[in-house]
């Protein structure tokens, strides 16, 4: 979009005038960010730095010695790590950032850097081998108060890709309308090792070596007075620094016993175990403010050992919760059970026949359990016999079990009756015709 706003235009002429990548950082990136492989397969080998291939036997002109999984390349003499791989060829890509100091600007400067490489005679129109190019994708550009202005190319719809025949232009900072992005634009890449970064920057912190955080995130929080993250830089608490960046914020969960860790001169080596040692000590009741607790000489063991104690504590807790919830339990099993007797015990002895089918009243809670174990369906399960309005009764032929009928005692209607597994049997219309036929001795018994 157009620069509409005076930060804008300021920013968009300054970005016009930057001018392009330098050779140096685009030497130091295919020095140092990319991989110098030796792909090998069987006895050949060929190298990712000219394309070149080699045998490695005693017998060849061109022997080499390998050493462990270093090499050599005997045609460019790049020192290579030798990869077990069948690829004629190879991409990568990698952002390298760049730190710049334009007006009143601290400039990042974003760049896409590609590297294509294949064995000798895979690609015969490539111009070079292996072939490099560098895209400039983002700047941010922030002024001395956090604010940020963002220079970029279009992106494709979906946000994965950049669309590199497009010049730079102002962006809005998250993407606009149905497309928003999140902070897409600030990425964290590989920092080149000249850094230049504002005099308000250099008061709060950072130095030559720039942690290993993402810097826009980082810069835009020190600018904005950010105290948790110049604390961590001024104390060299880079492990807590990098911490708070991978949780998303630059702020200090503990800041008291941090300070105190400070004073008496000790470096946090894993930040994460060491929040989470604090969070035992609390749990714990112990003194936070005290170094001997928090200062500890092995942390590992010490939250270890705290989380040890802890578990067993919430074991035995955990042990007590499920006897009490057993004792309860057995409680209401047996309120269930007296409940029940007191219910049907009027329907105790209720026996219908018609010569070959038998139906009868289940008369207790293990009757139920058998009866669904034999029949394989939920009238034990979903606690039937907690019901108040149902009758539930099991026809038998002899000693065999052939259906269990649901009878309401509201309605005086069967409700259902179920085989094995839940299917009607053969004798299903016949069980419903006996259990109607039958009523009226069920509503003398509900009515005794």
């Amino acid at each position: 979009m157009r620069p509409r706003t005076k930060l804008q235009k300021e920013v968009a002429d300054l970005s016009a005038k930057l001018g392009e990548i330098s050779d140096s950082p685009k030497e130091w990136a295919k020095e140092h960010l990319f991989a110098h492989t030796a792909h090998k397969c069987k006895d050949e080998l060929w190298c990712s730095e000219c394309g070149k291939i080699w045998i490695n036997t005693d017998n060849s002109e061109l022997s080499i010695i390998l050493l462990g999984d270093k090499t050599e390349c005997p045609y460019c003499h790049h020192k290579l790590d030798v990869k077990v791989s069948r690829k004629c060829q190879n991409e990568e890509e990698i952002y390298m950032d760049i730190l710049q100091v334009v007006g009143n600007f601290q400039v990042i400067r974003h760049i896409l850097c590609c590297k294509y490489s294949c064995k000798s005679g895979f690609r015969e129109h490539l111009t070079s081998n292996p072939y490099y190019s560098f895209f400039e994708t983002v700047q941010e550009w922030i002024t001395v108060n956090g604010k940020r202005t963002i220079i970029a190319r279009p992106m494709n719809m979906g946000g994965n890709g950049w669309l590199y025949g497009r010049p730079l232009s102002i962006k809005n900072e998250y993407g606009s309308g149905y497309y928003s992005y999140g902070d897409v634009y600030s990425i964290h890449g590989w920092l080149y090792r000249k850094i230049e970064v504002l005099p308000e920057l250099k008061k709060r912190g950072i130095g030559r070596n720039f942690p290993d955080v993402n810097p826009s995130r980082l810069i835009r929080s020190l600018l904005t007075g950010n105290n948790d993250a110049e604390l961590c830089l001024k104390t060299k608490q880079m492990a807590m620094l990098k911490h708070m960046a991978k949780e998303g914020y630059y702020q200090l969960r503990y800041k008291p016993s941090f300070n105190i860790c400070n004073r008496n001169h000790y470096i946090i080596k894993d930040a994460s175990m060491w929040n989470d040692y604090i969070d035992l000590l609390l749990y714990f009741k112990k003194d936070v403010r005290n170094a001997k607790y928090i200062c500890p000489k092995n942390l590992k063991v010490e939250h270890d050992l705290l989380m040890n104690k802890k578990r067993s504590i919430e074991a035995k807790l955990r042990r007590d919760r499920e006897r009490m919830a057993a004792i309860r339990l057995e409680k209401e099993r047996r309120e269930s059970i007296i409940q029940f007797y007191k219910r049907m015990e009027k329907f105790f002895g209720l026996e219908i026949t018609d010569g070959s089918i038998t139906i009868r009243p289940l008369e207790s809670i293990t009757q139920f359990y058998q009866e669904g174990k034999a029949m394989h369906h939920c009238v034990y399960t979903n606690g039937y016999y907690k019901r108040n309005d149902c009758l539930i009764l099991s026809a038998r032929i002899g000693e065999k079990r052939i259906e269990t009928i649901e009878l309401s005692l509201k309605t005086l209607e069967v409700v259902q009756s179920r085989g094995a597994c839940n299917q009607n049997t053969e004798y299903h219309e016949r069980i419903i015709g006996l259990v109607k036929k039958n009523i009226g001795l069920i509503r003398n018994k509900l009515s005794a």
